[in-house]
């Protein structure tokens, strides 16, 4: 494989851009160099024939399971134990109003891989605590979070206050905190009366939705009710029952039981009364109630550990500004906690979701996840254990598991089963230390304060038997995969993507700045104060600048959403972030900065921690600098960010080389290479976070609740003019016996349904017929059929045949939210194939799809000629005059310059004041021309007079 050197922005520092395969061996003979799988933890050993031939085994394993969990059966129990769920909340809600919800949230919308219709789980949101409010006219009560020191971290105490706090006076403890215990016990009542009142809550038509969640498109997961909550009520619509006089399940058809010893409310419900379902056994309902807020707690160690350089930091930071909950789960007996019936324990599902939607059903690590809960439900059907072992566990060890290891080919699909035998490893060693550190709180046991089964204590009996039959059930897998088993072709598609992989990388490698010369090396000029010098303009391309404003950016919001030391919860979430103008900012990076490079390198092994010292006196000694500097920077200037942070960086690493640059060197040069392989996604990732859709449907719904069009009128204008969602809703119409109902909330006690005829919406479609203007015109995006046919993302809604989850997983929001998640195949931030056509590598995705099947692979060729003849016409009719100063403009520009040289002046300007270190003021007058010239002269000459050479290079 080829070797590019090139410069980076330090004149000593070389970077190679070499993506090594696994074990430093070549890539055509990497499966035959690997070494053997060594587990410590179960003290086993799997050569590389045994994990060949386990890939095999694991697939079939995760692909049985797949098609077992959408049967119809299990489909309708489902289906009838949700209803009877929300039929139950909703009883809540009118028995109490303080308890009503009006979302009813999945713990677990995607689970696969655990047997269905065993177990289901779901929060309840208290609104009238939870931050940001239902309605703006709410004056509801100011929930404050607390975070003691010296209290068991990831628990916290919530004091009430504001108007309506006396409606909770009876929850309230003697030093003044929100009772966790008290409120728990109240919701449990409630939940025993609306099963009690067969008369309260029958039909969906008599209750108040704008309060309780009654309608199916109201059932979302954390994810989506983080961004539904950031709309205005009059621009929400969702799916209803579609008729009126559809009743919920009667609570006395089922036998419902309370299980007691559980840290949350937990029911057993009995099947036998209601029919026929296809399920024999009980159903576990987990209720979770929660108390929702916008921000993010100080004590969480995620997301500022996540280096910089990780390949999906961006994901990290979006998944920290999701918010967190507070529910009534107590510490575990064996912590020391006062008063622990005022301790909330702290999660963040909308997080957890974000993390796990990044990858498709068809990834390595969905199936990795998938595996592992297989194997559990494998344990615990089997023997009388497997109950300590949690889903949690195995979520919490696959996401240390995906920080650690980045690489694209150590997430291949021939990787899955050291995956998989690895995080069971950890888990075996866990289980016997009983340790694990959770995976947002670094002193939040998870063994302890997370296990199975319910129960609130395990002994070390439990832990131990749990990890014996787990080591039990790896050396099985040994035995199945005995050496002389023949492990099975890899199937067309999985090759494609190993290709696809390997030609991406050497891409990558292609792309890579030009190799520098000695004398280029010598002939730069410093940073300066106005901007970039010479040397880290030319190799810092404006995309890898690009790419790393969005991640100063995302660390700027995360901040603002981080609790301050005193915990307090006035306005923790802004639409637009407001900045004071001082330097603050700019230190905060630069010290977030210096302290990743500080772990970054006393991780790695043989590294003198005695080190440690003089590097965090060195460090402390540039920020006092730039306080002193008196820098401000205009935050709202991605740019400006980038130059200032930039700048501060380097200067440090030339002011201390000896103690700032061995720590501080080996990290900057990860940066350019993870920005020079990521830049390339940013625009797609910035394509996910557009609301153009949610904008386009809240518009539809604002026009709808006014009366200026009618609801079909509508539907038929937006899908004519290319809004997704339209296409949808008169999809979703067409293939339901019952009309389409959608319901408004505009505000409190206010619900608008109205009834969308899906013969009449399917029948006028056809005929393209247009309206008067009432929405904005969508863009014609990049097309995303190819991208969708080379990486294959199995929809599990097409499969659905029950009307109740036709409604709730295909209404309006929550697809329009859903496209906001990736689902992607490979690691990363983005799609390859998504960067290959803006690349306009047509013949790379020419050459991969020769491994695909006859039919898919002339489909393929056809959409890829599609797309090449299509986007030139397309550039061409926006294509004008290049603008003074442009990219374009300037390489125009100087085609007609008296003088050659191998730098683009568009990526840089001269100084203009002095530079910031002293030592380099001697050509900081130069122009932009001379310059350039003085360059060119000195890549020309061979020998260089003694005194014309700075040390400090």
């Amino acid at each position: 494989m080829p070797v590019h050197r090139w410069l980076n922005t330090d004149p000593q520092v070389t970077v190679n851009l070499v993506h090594k395969p696994a074990m430093g061996c070549a890539a055509s003979r990497r499966s035959n160099c690997r070494k053997d799988l060594k587990l410590p933890g179960a003290n086993l050993t799997f050569s590389q024939s045994q994990l060949a031939s386990l890939n095999t085994y694991l697939a079939g394993l995760v692909d049985n399971t797949d098609s077992y969990i959408r049967e119809p059966s299990v489909e309708r129990s489902l289906v009838i134990i949700e209803r009877l769920i929300q039929r139950l909340i909703c009883g809540v809600g009118v028995l109490d109003s303080r308890f009503a919800s009006k979302f009813l949230v999945n713990f677990e919308p995607h689970k696969l891989g655990k047997k269905p219709g065993t177990s289901l789980s779901y929060l309840v949101r208290l609104d009238e605590l939870s931050f940001p409010q239902l309605y703006p006219e709410d004056e509801g009560t100011t929930c404050h979070l607390v975070e003691p020191e010296g209290g068991p971290q990831g628990f916290g105490r919530l004091r009430l206050s504001g108007p309506g706090a006396e409606r909770w006076a009876e929850f309230i403890g003697s030093h003044g905190y929100l009772r966790r215990d008290k409120v728990q016990e109240r919701f449990v009542e409630l939940l025993a009366q609306s099963a009690a009142k067969s008369g309260l809550a029958n039909s969906p038509s008599e209750l108040d939705d704008s309060r309780i969640c009654a309608a199916p498109g109201k059932i979302v997961d954390a994810s989506h009710l983080h961004y539904i909550l950031q709309l205005p009520p009059g621009r929400q619509v969702f799916y209803g029952t579609g008729e009126s006089q559809k009743k919920f399940p009667d609570p006395r058809d089922f036998r419902i039981a309370i299980v007691e010893g559980c840290s949350c409310v937990r029911l057993r419900v009995d099947m036998a009364y209601a029919g026929n379902v296809g399920v024999e056994t009980d159903i576990e309902v987990t209720l979770v109630l929660g108390i929702g807020f916008s921000s993010w707690p100080s004590s969480a160690q995620f997301p500022a550990r996540i280096s910089l350089c990780h390949s999906e930091c961006l994901l990290y930071h979006q998944a920290a500004s999701t918010g967190f909950y507070a529910v009534p789960a107590p510490p575990h007996p064996t912590l020391r906690c006062e008063d622990r019936g005022t301790a909330w324990q702290l999660r963040a599902p909308a997080a957890e979701q974000t993390l796990l939607k990044h990858h498709s059903a068809q990834s390595v690590p969905s199936r990795t996840l998938a595996i592992l809960r297989a194997l559990l439900h494998e344990i615990r059907s089997t023997s009388s254990g497997g109950h300590v072992i949690s889903d949690y566990m195995l979520k919490t060890l696959l996401w240390y598991r995906l920080e650690e290891s980045t690489s694209l080919e150590e997430w291949s699909h021939d990787m899955l089963s050291t995956h998989v035998l690895v995080i069971a490893d950890r888990l075996i060693s866990a289980l016997r230390t009983q340790r694990q550190p959770s995976y947002f709180f670094p002193w939040f046991n998870v063994m302890l304060n997370s296990p199975g089964g319910g129960t609130l204590h395990y002994t070390e009996e439990d832990y131990s038997h749990d990890a014996e039959l787990l080591t039990y059930t790896l050396i099985r897998l040994g035995e199945i995969t005995a050496p002389d088993l023949v492990p099975e072709e890899r199937e067309p598609r999985r090759r494609m993507e190993a290709a696809l992989v390997s030609k991406w990388e050497s891409l990558l490698v292609s792309l890579a700045p030009p190799p520098a010369t000695r004398g280029v090396r010598f002939s730069f000029y410093p940073l300066s104060s106005a901007g970039y010098s010479t040397v880290a303009a030319s190799q810092y391309s404006v995309r890898q600048l690009n790419y790393i404003g969005l991640l100063l950016r995302s660390m700027l919001v995360v901040r603002s959403l981080t609790l301050s030391k005193n915990n307090i919860l006035t306005s923790c979430f802004e639409e637009k972030i407001k900045y004071d103008g001082s330097s603050e900012d700019l230190i905060y990076l630069v010290s977030s900065i210096l302290e990743q490079a500080k772990h970054a390198y006393f991780r790695t092994a043989g590294v003198k921690k005695s080190l440690s010292a003089p590097y965090d006196q060195s460090a402390a000694q540039l920020l006092e600098e730039i306080r002193k500097s008196g820098t401000h920077v205009d935050t709202s200037d991605d740019n400006a960010v980038v130059r200032e942070v930039l700048k501060w960086l380097y200067f440090g690493l030339d002011r201390q080389k000896k103690r700032l640059g061995p720590v501080l060197r080996p990290y900057l040069n990860n940066l350019f290479s993870a920005s020079h392989e990521n830049s390339w996604f940013a625009p797609e990732w910035l394509r996910r976070q557009s609301t153009e859709e949610l904008g386009a449907l809240g518009e539809f719904a604002h026009l709808v609740i006014t009366g200026k069009i009618p609801a079909n009128e509508g539907i038929l204008d937006a899908e004519n003019k290319g809004w997704n969602w339209a296409e949808k809703i008169i999809r979703t119409s067409s293939e339901l016996a019952d009309p389409l109902e959608l319901v408004f909330t505009p505000g409190p006690g206010k619900v608008v349904r109205l009834t969308a005829n899906g013969t009449q919406l399917a029948a006028r479609s056809l005929t393209k017929s247009r309206g008067k203007a009432t929405l904005p015109r969508k863009l014609p995006p990049l097309r995303e059929c190819l991208k969708t046919r080379l990486q294959r993302n199995t929809d599990d809604d097409e499969l659905l045949t029950n009307s109740h989850s036709i409604l709730r997983n295909t209404s309006p929001l929550s697809l329009a939210l859903e496209e906001m998640h990736r689902y992607g195949t490979q690691r990363g931030l983005g799609s390859i194939v998504q960067a290959l056509l803006s690349l306009r590598k047509f013949s790379i995705l020419q050459e991969v799809c020769c491994l695909l099947p006859d039919e898919e692979r002339c489909r393929a060729l056809e959409e890829i000629e599609g797309v090449r003849r299509a986007r030139p016409r397309r550039a061409a009719t926006v294509r004008g005059p290049p603008q003074p100063g442009s990219l374009m403009g300037t390489c125009r520009a100087l085609r007609a310059r008296n003088h050659v040289s191998v730098f683009n002046p568009a990526f840089f300007s001269s100084p203009e004041t002095e530079a910031v270190s002293p030592l380099y003021n001697k050509n900081n007058n130069r122009g932009l021309s001379s310059e350039m010239s003085h360059i060119d002269r000195n890549t020309r000459i061979w020998h260089h007079r003694r005194s014309d050479i700075t040390t400090q290079l």
